[in-house]
């Protein structure tokens, strides 16, 4: 028997044994009685002595892995042995970690996980691994289909999660000036503010499998918790890059709308005209129009509002996409569609205009895995629960602007 079977039947015995005890009481004992305890007693020591040999031999293996770190690594490095290249090893040992867990590996998978266990920063990642590349690039695949925002953005990929001192500015007001012969030039102090690029911690909540999928060869279970690992994780990360306020525990991320503050307001909390578009995307600078990255951002219903909506000519605000041409566009901009992006209504940034190349993501490169056994063991299910990090900050708070629903 493996070892859970061994701990299953030991349990079951000692819970007979126990029921036996109780169903005598204060009774004397009959020989039946006493010669029925005895043979339990036996088999229970006997199950006992097996579970103590099944690990002492894994903590001997792990010992033996955890001393033979190096020569294990070296021997895996050499590919020239005839067997699976290092990635392909990974890719089977984490494989082999989502369905079975770590009690049916052999010693040399346990030491391939054991390389993949996430460097913890803080005491609630202990017992988390991180996952394969191969497996964190589809989760980031499944999470470009909820992040308008990150689509346009510029994206940063850090190994760690160290915080990073950011600065910002303002540089619309700031130009050069002429130099006649010989003339010493002047100086203008450029005024920065500093944000700190950290790495805020987001949880794919708990994602329970059956462990009849999980034995089943023909899914590819990486995908599988894959999609749905980046669905979650997609949603989350686009909420709060439009919604992170910058308070809060933990501390949510200064989110694009608590760091836009410059822009237009509406005369109305219900609705806008076209001439506001159009005033929200003149009152950006020119530099930034130009800019590859200059984007409208807004939601799909006020989409829906600004294909409905016509100029004074009667011409269309929108006009749709030609692939391989042209990007559909509103007013000529092309456009994102974000629905972490509110609504219209009172005091409500429902629409951005600007370039959006400024606004900085920061995403920690790896990605903690746990696999949860015990919690869902009634349920013959096994639970993933999966933690994602990043951070987002404006560098340059001139480059995106706001339209607003009035105040009242």
């Amino acid at each position: 028997m493996k070892l859970h079977e061994l701990k299953q039947a030991y349990n079951e015995l000692a819970r007979n044994m126990r029921n036996l005890h109780d169903k005598i009481g204060d009774n004397t004992w009959t020989d039946e009685q006493r010669s029925q305890w005895s043979e339990w007693k036996q088999k229970l020591d006997g199950l006992d002595e097996q579970i103590k040999r099944e690990e002492a031999l894994r903590d001997a293996d792990q010992r033996f892995v955890e001393e033979n770190e190096e020569e294990h690594r070296d021997n895996l490095d050499n590919e020239e042995r005839g067997g699976d290249s290092k990635d392909e090893l990974r890719a089977k040992t984490f494989e082999a970690f989502l369905r079975q867990g770590m009690s049916e590996m052999s010693p040399e998978q346990r030491q391939i996980l054991r390389e993949m266990r996430a460097q913890a920063t803080s005491p609630g990642e202990k017992g988390g691994y991180t996952v394969t590349t191969e497996m964190l690039n589809m989760v980031y695949e499944a999470m470009k289909d909820y992040g308008g925002l990150a689509s346009v953005a510029q994206v940063m990929t850090t190994d760690g999660g160290n915080p990073i001192e950011w600065p910002t500015s303002d540089g619309t007001a700031e130009e050069g000036a002429l130099l006649g012969e010989n003339q010493e030039a002047g100086e203008e102090d450029v005024e920065f503010g500093m944000k700190t690029l950290g790495a805020k911690k987001l949880t794919s909540k708990v994602i329970r499998v059956s462990n009849e999928l999980l034995n089943d060869s023909g899914i590819n279970i990486e995908q599988f918790l894959a999609n749905r690992i980046g669905q979650r994780l997609g949603r989350g990360e686009a909420k709060y890059l439009v919604q992170g306020t910058g308070a809060g525990t933990p501390t949510q991320p200064t989110g694009l709308q608590a760091a836009v503050t410059g822009g237009k307001t509406a005369a109305s909390s219900s609705e806008f005209t076209w001439q506001e578009v159009n005033g929200l995307i003149h009152s950006i600078d020119p530099a930034y129009r130009r800019a590859a990255n200059f984007r409208l951002g807004f939601n799909d219903n006020t989409l829906k509002m600004l294909t409905e909506m016509e100029d004074l000519q009667g011409r269309p605000l929108w006009l749709p996409a030609v692939s391989g041409a042209a990007p559909a566009t509103v007013l000529n901009v092309p456009y994102f569609v974000d629905q972490g992006i509110a609504d219209i209504g009172v005091d409500a940034k429902f629409m951005y205009g600007g370039d959006f190349n400024q606004f900085i993501i920061r995403r920690v490169r790896y990605m903690v895995l746990k696999r949860l056994v015990e919690r869902y063991a009634e349920f013959d299910q096994t639970g993933f629960l999966a933690f994602h990090r990043f951070d987002c900050v404006l560098q340059d708070t001139a480059a995106i602007k706001a339209l607003q629903g009035a105040a009242s």
